[in-house]
C-alpha cells in the first residue's frame, strides 16, 4: 500500500501527470491534461494541453499556472470559464515562433506580458461597457444602429462584421466597435472579435459600411482579442496605441469613401484635456430626447466630413454593396 505519510515527490513522472483531471479556481472541474509541450531543447515543460471535453476539445495552459492539488492538478489563477475563452489546441499543427508571438499578442493576459499582471478595470468616469450592458441607455433617436455594418481597412480590405457596441455610460457616448474577424486574417483557431476605438473610423451610412482612417486591414492583427464584457484598462490602453500609432505616421493608406456616400461622417480628432477619445453624442439615457444634430450629419459626427471623402474609394468586388 502506498504510504500516505511519506514526503510527496519533487519530480513528476508523465505517467502521473497525463491524464489527470485539472480543476480550475473556482473549484469547477475545468478538464483532463492530455499532452505536455517541451521546448525544443529540451529545457523545460512550457504547456499543458487539456482536453476541455467540448466542441473545442483542447486549450493550451502555461504550465506554472498548475499546481499539484490532493486527486489531480489545481489552476492558480485561471477558472473553468477563463479556459472557455483561450483559441483551440490543434495537435496536428506545429507550435512555430509566428504562432507562439500570435498568442502572446492575441492574448496577452494568458500567454503575453501582462500575464503576470493584475487585471484593472476602467472605474468611475472610465467605465466601458457593451450596450445592451447599460441598461440606462439607449441609441440616441437618428443614430444608425452599426451592428451588422461591415468594417474594411483603409486598404479596401475587409475585416469583420461590427457585432456589439462599447460605450461609456457617464459620457453618454459610443467609445468602441466589437468586431467579429474575417478569418483569414488570424491564424489561431478561434472565432476571434477584437475592439476598435469609434474616433478611428468613418462612417458610410448608404453601404452601412466602415472604414479604418489611417490603417490596413491586417492592424488587427496588433490587437488584443476582446472575449466580451467589461474590458479591462490595460487591454483598452494598447487598442488605443495601436491606432494612436497608425495614425501618427502621417496621411492615410486610402482615405476616401466607398462609391455614392455623399457626406460621410467620421469620429472626432484629439482634443487638449479631452482624452483620446471623444467622437460625439450617440447615446441618450432612457426617456430623455437626444440633442439634436444638423441635418444631413449623423449623430456621431464630431467634425465635418472633408472634402477628399467625395472621391471614389475601392470596394471589394465580390462583395455587395
Amino acid at each position: 500500500m502506498p504510504d500516505d505519510t511519506a514526503p510527496p515527490a519533487e519530480l513528476l513522472r508523465t505517467r502521473d501527470i497525463l491524464g489527470r483531471e485539472v480543476v480550475g479556481a473556482d473549484g469547477r472541474k475545468a478538464g483532463t491534461i492530455k499532452d505536455l509541450l517541451l521546448a525544443r531543447d529540451g529545457s523545460r515543460t512550457h504547456f499543458l494541453a487539456l482536453d476541455l471535453g467540448l466542441f473545442k476539445n483542447q486549450v493550451l495552459v502555461p504550465v506554472d499556472e498548475v499546481e499539484p492539488g490532493a486527486t489531480g492538478f489545481v489552476l492558480r489563477r485561471w477558472t473553468a470559464e477563463d479556459l472557455q475563452a483561450l483559441p483551440a489546441y490543434q495537435p496536428d499543427r506545429p507550435l512555430t515562433a509566428a504562432l507562439l508571438a500570435e498568442m502572446a499578442t492575441a492574448h496577452p493576459r494568458r500567454y503575453g506580458d501582462l500575464r503576470a499582471a493584475g487585471v484593472a478595470p476602467p472605474s468611475g468616469d472610465g467605465v466601458v461597457l457593451p450596450l445592451k450592458q447599460a441598461r440606462k441607455f439607449r441609441l440616441a433617436e437618428g443614430a444608425p444602429d452599426l451592428r451588422g455594418w461591415n468594417v474594411f481597412g483603409a486598404d479596401g480590405e475587409r475585416v469583420g462584421v461590427v457585432t456589439e457596441l462599447l460605450v461609456q455610460p457617464t459620457a453618454g457616448k459610443v467609445r468602441y466597435l466589437d468586431v467579429d474577424l474575417m478569418e483569414d486574417l488570424f491564424s489561431l483557431a478561434e472565432d476571434r472579435h477584437v475592439l476598435v476605438p469609434l474616433e478611428a473610423v468613418s462612417l458610410k451610412e448608404r453601404g452601412r459600411d466602415i472604414w479604418f482612417e489611417d490603417a490596413p486591414a491586417d492592424i488587427v492583427k496588433r490587437l488584443p482579442a476582446y472575449t466580451g464584457g467589461e474590458p479591462d484598462l490595460a487591454l483598452l490602453e494598447r487598442v488605443d496605441a495601436v491606432f494612436a500609432q497608425a495614425a501618427s505616421r502621417g496621411a492615410p493608406l486610402a482615405d476616401v469613401a466607398s462609391p455614392g456616400d455623399e457626406g460621410a461622417s467620421h469620429a472626432g480628432p484629439l482634443e487638449p484635456g479631452r482624452g483620446p477619445l471623444e467622437p460625439g453624442p450617440g447615446l441618450t439615457e432612457r426617456g430623455r430626447l437626444p440633442e439634436a444634430s444638423p441635418p444631413g450629419e449623423l449623430p456621431y459626427a464630431a467634425r465635418p466630413p472633408r472634402a477628399d471623402d467625395e472621391a471614389p474609394r475601392p470596394r471589394p468586388d465580390d462583395w455587395p454593396t
